[in-house]
């Protein structure tokens, strides 16, 4: 038991860490604010090409959908051949949390609808 309080003690200092490191970069990193010629983009010159718009990709989120499936799947599979019963159920519980985010990312991107 300690083993897994020490694994998660360890992952947890890591996040907590690499967090405190991304704050810190964004507290202490150089900001620029303004507007006017000064602030804008050096292009050389050139003009710059308009905007290609939003990026959408229907295969993109049913692939996403597909591996958050084959891993949910998967994770149950191997947790129902453990002798022991909480396995089962602790990853039908988070599989089943992950499954709905996935799957209200998916509605809110507009790559569905609900009735």
């Amino acid at each position: 038991m300690t083993d897994y309080i020490s694994v998660i003690a360890a992952v947890a200092s890591v996040i907590v860490v690499s967090m405190g490191f991304y704050i810190l970069a964004g507290r202490l990193g150089k900001t620029t604010e303004g507007t006017g010629t000064k602030y804008s983009p050096f292009t050389g010159g050139e003009e710059i090409p308009a905007s290609r718009g939003k990026y959408h990709s229907d295969l993109f989120v049913y692939a996403a959908l597909f591996m958050v499936f084959e891993v949910f799947g998967l994770l149950l599979a191997s947790a129902i051949s453990s002798l022991s019963l909480v396995w089962p159920l602790v990853f039908t519980a988070t599989g089943g949390v992950a499954v709905l985010v996935v799957l209200i990312w998916f509605v809110q991107t507009g790559g569905s609808e609900l009735a």
